[in-house]
């Protein structure tokens, strides 16, 4: 599996976990990678660090639920 593909199942791992605890050790052994190495190639093909996109992620499925709902 290539880079792409393995932060494409980390990022599909965050999408099923979003409103769970997220460690990014956790999320860099979904995707085989140390984590050391899962944050630096993240941040390259994402543009973002880990912590970055797991809380632009959780802010947009707030605001999608604030304006879907009468919560």
């Amino acid at each position: 599996m290539d880079h792409i593909g393995r932060i494409q199942r980390a990022i599909d791992y965050i999408e099923q976990h979003l409103k769970d605890e997220l460690t990014t050790e956790s999320i860099a052994d979904v995707a085989y990678f140390s984590m050391w190495h899962f944050q630096r190639v993240f941040g390259a093909i994402v543009g973002d660090s880990v912590k970055e996109y797991v809380r632009k992620r959780r802010l947009a499925s707030a605001l999608i639920d604030l304006t879907s709902t009468d919560r």
